[in-house]
């Protein structure tokens, strides 16, 4: 009788090993359970983070890289306006000088001929003929040179007379028929003289 009591009060300590082996392991498996759920949430919260974080990084970088454009676009356009700016300046230069040129070759051009008061330049280059007086009209002398030219030749107050030996002479000893040196320039289409020489003395004009 002892015996069956004594096994089985055994039997009842094993069966309530059994039981408090099963209660651990079950409370493993839902340590365990818990631990992987709480291990995926926070995986799952750094991953959001990390992809919130990765959005603004790009964001910034996007807009870093925006206003860094624009900083180019404007600094272009600064730089196209005065490059456009520079190269009006130029132009307008250039158009300045052009027109002192111009206004300067037409004083030049005045100071070689004979400006409104009728004197010749005197750095005018001149022309020399010589030839026939075939007749005279006021102060403008028609000359026939050595090539059979008839040439208009006029004279005013600043043009020196001369005979042969350099001497002065006036406008009446020059003669139809007189064989003439006369050295000019141009003013305009006429040949103003700047000195006539008397060459020779009248020549009966051929009829």
């Amino acid at each position: 009788m002892i015996a069956v009591t004594a096994v089985a009060g055994l039997t009842m300590v094993a069966g309530c090993k059994k039981d408090d082996v099963q209660e651990q392991r079950e409370d493993v498996a839902e340590a365990r359970q818990e631990a992987a759920q709480e291990t995926a949430e926070a995986r799952q919260d750094e991953g959001q983070e990390l992809a919130a974080a990765r959005q603004d990084a790009n964001e910034e970088i996007g807009a870093a890289q925006r206003d860094s454009n624009e900083d180019i676009a404007e600094a272009r356009q600064d730089a196209n306006e005065k490059i456009a700016a520079a190269n009006e300046d130029v132009r307008d230069e250039e158009k300045d000088l052009a027109e002192a040129q111009a206004n300067r070759n037409e004083d030049l051009n005045e100071d070689l001929a004979t400006g409104g008061s009728g004197m010749v330049g005197a750095t005018a280059a001149a022309t020399t003929i010589n030839g026939r007086v075939l007749s005279k009209s006021g102060d403008t002398l028609t000359v026939v040179d050595s090539n059979n030219r008839e040439l208009k030749i006029k004279t005013n107050d600043k043009t020196a007379l001369l005979d042969n030996g350099s001497r002065a002479v006036k406008m009446d000893d020059i003669k139809e028929g007189s064989q003439v040196r006369a050295s000019y320039v141009m003013d305009g289409k006429d040949m103003v003289a700047r000195d006539v020489t008397l060459v020779a003395a009248v020549k009966k004009l051929d009829k």
